[in-house]
Parts: structure tokens; sequence; C-alpha cells
């Protein structure tokens, strides 16, 4: 009878350790998985935010050089243009001034880590309204107002 116990011992014993080496294996591999994942949609969030960096940057670019042709068609017009001319100016000056409100808000939807769709959808919001005062300062600049308003 003892050895019936002691071989029931050990085939217990035995037992109970291979469920736990098992279970400790398991645990191993799904912390593995979970790590894995992690850095897969980390690296995935920082490629896009990559390319989100570089619409960016291209978009603050694009501003910089429109607020300066904004700056010269101001000096242009001189202190007294016709009252058209600087309410459509000044309708310009307006949506510069919101692409650069929306340009900020990228910013720093990029660094919160915000979706790329969110973040695309502001992208795209920033180059219409840079259309827009891109079109009315050709609008002005191209009507040669700003040119005969300096000769007078």
């Amino acid at each position: 009878m003892k050895r019936s116990r002691l071989k029931l011992f050990k085939t217990t014993s035995l037992t109970i350790s291979l469920i736990a080496i098992l279970l400790i294996i398991l645990s191993i591999g799904i912390a593995a998985y979970i790590g894995v994942s992690d850095v897969s949609n980390s690296v995935t969030n920082k490629v896009s935010n990559g390319a989100s960096y570089d619409s960016l940057n291209q978009i603050k670019s694009d501003y910089s050089n429109l607020s300066k042709q904004y700056d010269t068609l101001d000096k242009q017009l001189g202190s007294s243009p016709d009252v058209n001319v600087k309410s459509t100016f000044n309708n310009g000056v307006v949506k510069l001034s919101e692409a650069n409100h929306t340009i900020e808000s990228i910013d720093s939807d990029i660094s919160k880590g915000e979706s790329e769709d969110i973040v695309n959808e502001e992208i795209n919001k920033a180059k219409d309204e840079l259309k827009q005062a891109h079109d009315i300062y050709n609008q002005i600049a191209g009507g040669n107002v700003a040119k005969s308003n300096t000769t007078k």
C-alpha cells in the first residue's frame, strides 16, 4: 500500500509541476504578444506622425510665404487704398489668421497623439484656408489694384 501511495504522490506531483510549467510558458507567451503588439503600434504611430509632421512643415512653409506676400501687399496698398480692396484684403488676412490657428491646432493634435483621421482632417482644413487666402491675394494682386494705388 505504501508503494501505491508513493507512486500516486509522484504522479500527482509530476502532473502539478507540468501544469505549472505550462502556465508559466503560456504567461510568458501572452506577455510577449502584448509587448510585440505595443511596440508594433508605437512604430506605426511614429511613422504616421512622421508623415503628419512632413505635411505640417509644408503647410507652415506655405503659410510663411503667403504671410510675407500679404505683408508686401499691405505696404503696396498704402495707407488709403480703395475701400473694396481694403475689405477684400482684410478678408484675406482673416483667412490667413484662421489658417495659422488651424496650423497650431495640428501641431497640438500631433503632439497629443490624436488619431491620423483627425490630424488629416485638420491638415485638409488648413490647406483649404491657405488656398482661400492665396486666391484672395491673387484677386487683389492680379487685378493690378495694388500697382495702381502705388502710383497715386
